[in-house]
């Protein structure tokens, strides 16, 4: 055998045994590896950048490594059933979902504390509509009748905020309007709506706020912000795994929360490190959309504590309820994690 290629083998074999020394090396250091994955980019997963970033996973022994940024909630909750990631950072209507599905699934923390999913419109539709900012929302939403509006995927929280809107006016969402498929990819999207492929679509932040810097668009209902007051303070945003995991994996669980609510706090009380660490999440963001932003976030949305509100919870499911996507009458404590969040922070 040459040289050459006996040292290719070896450094094939290096290659092959590094992921299992650094999970030997981890594990004698005490410190879990997590498996996390995302719907997208958006602005609710940006503490486990922060999380990361800042190192209070690892001083809470865990290592989540590179979250997997999933095109849709329902591929996001297929990951963390299956046992393909640990924790999934998605939507409520997501956690509804795989309930409905008799997943044994549960909320681990709250990420979002605000319906944090503008419709957000093309600067075309706009023209054309003549709305003003004093115009109600009933007839914003009347303006939408016949328009083409992009929702990242079926039974998504995009698809959700759609169709609940469209029922107040009694918009028929098959006959009366084109929903369009458009994914969770923040530049695609964007695209789409400046060619005018879409008029409206349902998304999370920060879309709306660049569309409006790049003068492509404008958020045209925001839930989070008021427009929609039978929404205000509807938890929206969660972080949850599988009871499974948690059997195996208490402590490491426990570990993530409180890194997760360490993160959080950090956004509520230090906006300047949390601009900087922001513009590391998203480095392509025009910095005034990023300023909007990190403003909307902070003030809406962002928990001072993991354990959801049951307030918040209520109100998700009556609006879960109202569009359809559920008939059940969820329990508070049957999909959220109450002993496990109570433990993790009361440890801190």
């Amino acid at each position: 055998m040459s040289i050459s290629r006996r040292r290719l083998l070896q450094s094939a074999a290096a290659a092959s045994l590094a992921p299992a020394l650094a999970r030997a090396a981890a594990a004698a250091a005490g410190v879990t590896d997590l498996a996390v994955g995302s719907i997208g980019h958006s602005i609710a997963h940006f503490p486990l950048y922060v999380g990361e970033q800042q190192g209070f996973f690892g001083q809470n022994g865990v290592d989540i490594g590179k979250v997997t940024e999933f095109s849709t909630g329902a591929l996001t909750g297929t990951a963390v059933t299956s046992g393909s990631i640990d924790i999934g950072s998605s939507v409520i209507t997501d956690v509804f979902s795989l309930a409905k599905a008799g997943r044994s699934v549960k909320i681990i923390s709250v990420s979002a504390n605000a319906y944090y999913i503008d419709v957000v419109a093309s600067t075309a539709f706009l023209q054309a509509a003549k709305l003003t900012e004093k115009s109600s929302l009933a007839e914003r939403i009347r303006a939408m009748r016949g328009k083409s509006i992009g929702v990242t995927g079926p039974g998504s929280g995009t698809e959700a905020l759609v169709l609940y809107l469209l029922k107040q006016a009694n918009i028929d969402r098959t006959r009366d309007v084109q929903l369009v498929n458009v994914g969770a990819n923040i530049p695609a999207v964007l695209a789409a709506l400046r060619a005018n492929r879409v008029d409206l679509v349902s998304f999370a932040w920060p879309l709306g706020q660049q569309a409006q810097v790049e003068g492509i668009g404008e958020t045209f209902i925001s839930p989070a912000t008021g427009d929609v007051p039978e929404m205000n303070h509807q938890m929206q945003g969660v972080v949850y795994t599988t009871q499974d995991q948690i059997d195996k994996k208490r402590a490491a669980i426990a570990g993530f929360i409180r890194g997760y609510a360490k993160a959080s706090a950090t956004i509520l009380r230090d906006p300047a490190r949390s601009r900087d660490l922001l513009r590391g999440f998203y480095p392509n963001l025009d910095p005034k959309a990023l300023d909007l932003t990190l403003d909307v976030y902070r003030s809406t949305s962002v928990p001072s504590n993991p354990m959801p509100s049951e307030a918040g919870f209520m109100r998700a499911i009556k609006f879960h309820q109202a569009v359809g996507l559920i008939s059940e009458d969820y329990a508070y404590n049957d999909l959220v994690a109450t002993k496990v969040i109570a433990d993790a922070v009361g440890k801190r």
